[in-house]
């Protein structure tokens, strides 16, 4: 019954709604101030794949740039590509881009980013030029579903530069879509309408999106339902408990255009996702660790972005913003409750003058200011929580960076950032602050207009996190028999010290848009990076710390454990390549990238993603209404760790799809994807998880547009 109310949700009132000539041409796409433009292959025309040269982009240096002659290593993904792949999380969206991965899973609500082997709070993660802090132990930080998202670029490196605090693996920056990217720039409205079923779990999911523009004004509303209603199966068809969610995530937005250059945003998105999981989402289930736990995100933001090519001293883009997420977790166990606020206020702005002209471009000038605090806040049963206690950090802020065209095809990127840091504390630590400069020089080279060449030095940093300064109390317990009980504490460490990494990338591009005249277009990177990393925080967990008392209460004897942060020297580094081969009729597509760490004294650091390689393929028929194709992916194996960390075996997997977009004949307007995950049921882990992932899957969507334009 609950299937057929959320198809008649996505479906029921199409019968009813004129469809849209589809010989109607497509209105030219506006420059949106702030924003890149999309590039010929965003056309909508089969798939966008990530390496696309030509494409414009603006996380590396805050300027609209050629990705191509962009002295950094940045990956986009456009809405296409993630409307091909009909994603069931955040692992499907990144998984093809090199050293990036998605830890946790296969529950939604644990993942966590990986970038290079810095994971969760040493990467950043951007939401419509606001900062998306949210950082509570063994809980996600994509809280925000994929549908609703116009791209993203991956920065991968060092980017502290510009970015602050917690660049140390990259950045992910992330535009939502609004109303005028879906009415093509012209007055009038739309309804999008999409259903979606995936066989693994039995999700049904409702996708609802209402838009429209009138002149300088556009809006956006936009709800979307998910229900995993049963356990997810992994490749041996072993249920993988306690994976079943449900979520929720609405998108308004109010755009306001006053000048073609100019665009005020306000937007609010608010995402919920409830569940039965473990406390730790990354753990397996036992009838002892059960929560019910509702997990909320609200987002309220105010934006403007002016970009006058015309003038040369302001291309500004502010921000203003509040970010708020709410857990609460019931354990079924003992009834617990434990209740977790989280919050971010913020505000941003940026702006680049363009000085003097040199070498036949512009010397521009990018200079700005930050400001936000993090706030926290636990309970447990109502009382003060110690694992996740009350505590502020206030973040200050202001960088510059010149982009310097020089003869022969050089250019230089220097850039410097100072950040200063107060932590306050609601328990008996003193106030702390605390001060970081972060500089950055890169410099590129394009001797022809085929090949690119670039080298960079950064450094970066990462303020420890309030629960990593703060935490303590009880960190778990465990029976070891009967009437024996281990009891593990976590220990404060207020005195940790910012994490720091020394970071040298090189890189080069190659391009040909006609291979040998035989009308294939060939485009390759490759990078190589090493990062120095001081004060890398590992977390350390000593089961059993000391000998055990008898406590004459419970009559139980008592094993102490302890919990700490430890700083640890380490290094990290790695090789990426990537490569595309591209057709009217087709494309293939292959990615690799390798990743050694090196801790001080010793072995290797226990989280650092596998080697890993990817090769994806497509054919195009039908005059590009129909797409055809397939994605491999291989790991190898991670077993070098350090002594009781996890250990991981290689495995490879392999993705079909198949998208029908027709623009002509009964179903023109229509979109049918059908994509056929784990095809071969590989039983998989992604390290340094040790739940299974999800086996074989088939996925449907059906989408439609009805729109009332001019």
């Amino acid at each position: 019954m609950r299937s057929i109310v959320v198809f008649l949700l996505a479906f029921g009132p199409v019968w009813n709604v004129p469809a849209v000539d589809a010989s109607e041409p497509d209105a030219p796409e506006k420059a949106v101030a702030g924003q890149p433009e999309k590039s010929a292959s965003d056309s909508g025309s089969g798939p966008v794949e990530t390496l696309d040269l030509d494409a414009i982009v603006v996380s590396a240096t805050r300027t609209e740039r050629p990705r191509f002659t962009t002295p950094a290593a940045v990956s986009t993904i456009r809405r296409e590509q993630i409307e091909t792949i009909q994603p069931y999380g955040f692992q499907d969206v990144f998984e093809s881009i090199p050293s990036v991965s998605i830890q946790g899973g296969p529950r939604r609500i644990a993942e966590e980013p990986s970038i290079r082997g810095f994971t969760d709070e040493q990467v950043v993660i951007r939401l419509d030029g606001t900062r998306q802090n949210f950082n509570k132990a063994h809980g996600g930080r994509f809280l925000l579903d994929p549908d609703l998202i116009r791209s993203i670029e991956v920065l991968r490196g060092a980017s502290s530069a510009v970015y602050g605090s917690g660049a140390l693996g990259g950045v992910f920056v992330t535009e939502t879509v609004n109303g005028r990217d879906l009415t093509g720039d012209r007055d009038g409205a739309g309804v999008r309408l999409k259903g979606a079923f995936a066989s693994n779990g039995e999700e049904w999911s409702s996708f609802n999106t209402v838009y429209g523009q009138a002149g300088t004004f556009d809006f956006l509303g936009s709800f979307i339902y998910r229900d995993v209603g049963e356990n997810l199966e992994d490749g041996n068809g072993d249920d993988i408990l306690a994976t079943r969610d449900e979520i929720t995530n609405g998108l308004v937005k109010l755009g306001i255009e006053p000048g073609r250059h100019q665009r005020i945003e306000l937007a609010w998105d608010a995402f919920d996702n409830t569940g039965i999981n473990p406390p730790n989402a990354n753990d397996f289930a036992t009838p002892t660790n059960i929560v019910d736990r509702d997990t909320e995100r609200t987002n309220t933001r105010a934006r403007y972005q002016f970009d006058d090519p015309s003038n040369r001293w302001f291309n500004v883009d502010t921000a203003v913003y509040r970010n708020e997420v709410k857990t609460i977790e019931f354990r079924f166990d003992d009834e617990r409750i434990d209740r977790t606020d989280f919050e971010t206020t913020g505000f941003e702005l940026t702006n680049t003058s363009r000085l003097t002209a040199i070498a036949g471009d512009w010397l521009q000038l990018t200079y700005g200011m930050e400001f936000y605090t993090d706030e926290q806040a636990g309970t447990r049963n109502g009382g003060d929580r110690l694992q996740f206690p009350d505590a502020e950090v206030d973040y200050r802020a202001g960088f510059v960076q010149a982009e310097i065209p020089l003869p022969a095809g050089f250019s230089l990127i220097p850039g410097l950032r100072f950040d200063s840091f107060e932590y306050t504390s609601d328990g008996d630590f003193a106030e702390r602050d605390d001060e970081e400069t972060s500089p950055r020089v890169a410099l590129g080279w394009q001797p022809v207009e085929s090949l690119y060449l670039w080298t960079e030095y950064a450094e970066a940093f990462r303020a420890p996190s309030l629960t990593e300064l703060f935490a303590d109390g009880v960190h778990f317990t465990a029976p070891l028999g009967p009437g024996q009980v281990v009891i593990n504490e976590f220990i404060p460490a207020p005195e940790l010290a910012p994490e720091q990494a020394e970071q040298i990338q090189v890189g080069g591009r190659f391009r040909q848009r006609d291979l040998f005249g035989t009308g294939f277009g060939f485009s390759a990177e490759a990078v190589w990076h090493r990062s120095k990393i001081d004060n890398f925080v590992d977390q350390v967990v000593e089961f059993i710390s000391g000998p055990p008392q008898f406590d004459p209460r419970t009559q139980t004897l008592v094993f102490p454990g302890t919990t700490t942060s430890l700083s640890v020297d380490a290094e990290l580094s790695g090789f990426e390549f990537d490569a595309r081969l591209e057709h009217p009729t087709g494309y293939l597509r292959a990615a690799i990238a390798t990743l050694d760490s090196d801790r001080n004294g010793g072995g290797n650091l226990a989280g650092v993603q596998p080697d890993r390689a990817s090769l994806g393929a497509g054919l195009y028929a039908l005059d590009r209404q129909l797409t055809i194709g397939a994605q491999v992916i291989a790991a190898a194996a991670r077993r070098n760790v350090p002594q009781d960390a996890p250990t991981t075996p290689g495995f490879g997997k392999t993705d079909l799809f198949v998208n029908y977009l027709p623009y002509r004949g009964p179903l023109a307007g229509w979109e049918l994807r059908l994509a056929l995950d784990n095809i071969f049921d590989k039983d998989y882990r992604i390290h340094p998880n040790p739940v299974q992932q999800p086996g074989r899957s088939v996925r449907m969507t059906i989408a439609r547009d009805f729109q009332w334009l001019r």
